[in-house]
């Protein structure tokens, strides 16, 4: 079973984008933490933000799984991370799942040090192109969609639609 942990960003930006359903195709659970489901559903639910509600029948439908971080020794802080994205880790590393979904790069650098593989929105959304689940143009659409509800710099546009052709080109 293919599982990964994510922080709230990732779910957000790619239920807005209209990605969420490509993302169980990778993933066959997602776990995240009580921070995290405060933070997508609670909170999105109370500024009617209509990923909240996507989300929520995503975790009624067992895709998506909020799991309580157990009480440790180890003290995981830094002023750097929200208080979702330490729990996310955490998480992660209590759950000794394979990958972690994280779109901030403190965060991620954060993950990478403790050993957790990690990957974000642009990461599963080059992974769902390059298995296939989604064609060019298709791919070329959705990186509009994300460039839409998430900051994209120019350059990190252009990285991003270059591999998307060089992926193209080398199939």
């Amino acid at each position: 079973m293919r599982v990964a942990v994510s922080n709230s960003g990732p779910l957000i930006h790619l239920t807005l984008a209209g990605l969420l359903d490509f993302v169980f195709e990778l993933f066959d659970l997602i776990i995240i933490p009580p921070q995290v489901y405060d933070e997508i559903i609670v909170k999105g639910k109370e500024q009617n933000h209509s990923d909240a509600y996507i989300l929520e029948r995503a975790i009624n439908n067992k895709k998506i799984k909020v799991e309580a971080v157990k009480k440790s020794n180890k003290k995981i802080t830094s002023s750097k991370l929200h208080e979702g994205e330490i729990e996310s880790i955490i998480l992660s590393l209590q759950s000794n799942v394979e990958t972690i979904l994280l779109d901030d790069e403190e965060a991620r650098i954060f993950a990478r040090r403790l050993g957790i593989k990690v990957s974000g929105t642009l990461g599963i959304f080059i992974d769902l192109y390059s298995r296939g689940f989604i064609g060019l143009d298709e791919a070329l659409q959705y990186l509009k969609k994300i460039n839409e509800v998430m900051y994209l710099s120019s350059d990190v546009y252009c990285y991003v639609e270059k591999k998307i052709k060089e992926l193209t080109d080398a199939g």
